[in-house]
């Protein structure tokens, strides 16, 4: 796998997006990266619209969690002329009062959408096709177009010529393995650190969902893998309760 070259990336990036696909282990995988860059000194922001209930056991808390500040509300001067703006502020709401020198204000008329500091790059986690799986998003996270990609994902049946992912990345790392897997061969990559503890729980965490507890998709390496999670201070049994707790 490309790890060199992912790795070259990385050093050379200040600035990192991590994107991943809304299911748990997509998730799992992107948290536990999102602690190593931290730990690398990263300005790191994780794109993700909530993190499941069951799942939050992974963070200290939902502030951890970095995202963009930067919002945008946007009238285009052909719409109206605009000459006066207030808001006013209270427990309830934030209202945007706008005094109109000429013209109107269509609904449609008005967009919204972050403002932030272009990344040095991306990192998709357990995405197919970033354009169309992300296209809502990209309306309001503009700022990510154009940064090169570190596309990680997993092909379910590449030896049957199936190859769903389409390797949009600047680099493809897209396996027949848990994202998890290929998340914690990039992180013993990328760092000289040992994993710690939060680390391997999100990566064994990961494992947990793509092999439900351990009754499918099972192979050596998975449970190599999970070993040497657990020899860093992973906790299968604080996963498994919480992970399960609903069920």
């Amino acid at each position: 796998m490309e790890f060199q070259e992912s790795k070259n990336l990385i050093v050379s990036s200040k600035n990192i997006c991590l994107i991943p696909a809304e299911d748990p282990e997509a998730i799992c995988s992107a948290l536990a990266l999102f602690y190593t860059l931290k730990e690398l000194g990263k300005n790191v922001n994780l794109i993700i619209e909530s993190i499941p209930e069951n799942l939050r056991f992974l963070t200290p808390s939902l502030d951890f969690i970095s995202y963009p500040k930067n919002f945008v509300i946007s009238i285009p001067n052909t719409a109206a002329g605009i000459s006066q703006i207030s808001y006013e502020k209270n427990t309830e709401s934030v209202k945007i009062f706008l005094t109109l020198e000429s013209g109107k204000i269509k609904k449609d008329d008005v967009s919204f959408y972050f403002s932030e500091t272009k990344p040095d790059m991306v990192v998709a986690l357990g995405i197919k096709d970033y354009s169309k799986e992300l296209q809502n998003k990209l309306d309001s996270f503009g700022f990510l177009l154009d940064a090169p990609i570190i596309n990680i994902d997993r092909e379910p049946n590449p030896e049957q010529g199936v190859h769903e992912n389409k390797k949009f990345g600047k680099i493809n790392l897209v396996e027949e393995f848990p994202l998890a897997g290929t998340v914690f061969g990039l992180i013993k990559n990328i760092s000289s650190n040992p994993i710690k503890a939060e680390q391997g729980n999100c990566l064994l965490s990961g494992i947990v969902v793509y092999t439900e507890n351990f009754k499918k998709n099972l192979t050596a390496d998975i449970f190599q893998t999970a070993g040497e999670l657990m020899k860093s201070g992973a906790n299968l049994q604080k996963i498994t309760e919480n992970i399960y707790k609903s069920l």
